[in-house]
């Protein structure tokens, strides 16, 4: 039987009962179906923007509107599947991290 020894960390009005904070892996690793698997584990789960549009028709053409395009849906997806604490990684490396 699993006993959880850590402290719920507070950030805010949220509580997160397991609190670990999974990793922002770019480039279509860290979306909604991993996000809703850690909130749903009781962690906070990540969305990362790195290279998120990568699957939209337009991503060579426009990847800006693909990149943003494709959080929107990611964020939808994500707050569907869970009621858990979610987040997103946002790197200030990428040249447009000001629109997402």
């Amino acid at each position: 039987m699993y006993i959880n020894k850590f402290q719920a960390l507070k950030i805010g009005n949220l509580q997160i009962n397991l609190p670990i904070i999974q990793g922002g892996m770019g480039i279509g690793i860290s979306l909604a179906g991993l996000a809703c698997a850690v909130a749903n584990a009781g962690g906070i789960g990540v969305i990362a923007t790195a290279g998120i549009g990568h699957t939209e028709a337009d991503w060579d053409t426009n990847p800006k509107a693909a990149d943003t395009r494709a959080l929107q849906k990611e964020i939808q997806k994500t707050k569907a599947g869970t009621d858990g604490v979610i987040g997103v990684n946002i790197m200030v490396a990428l040249s447009d991290f000001d629109d997402l």
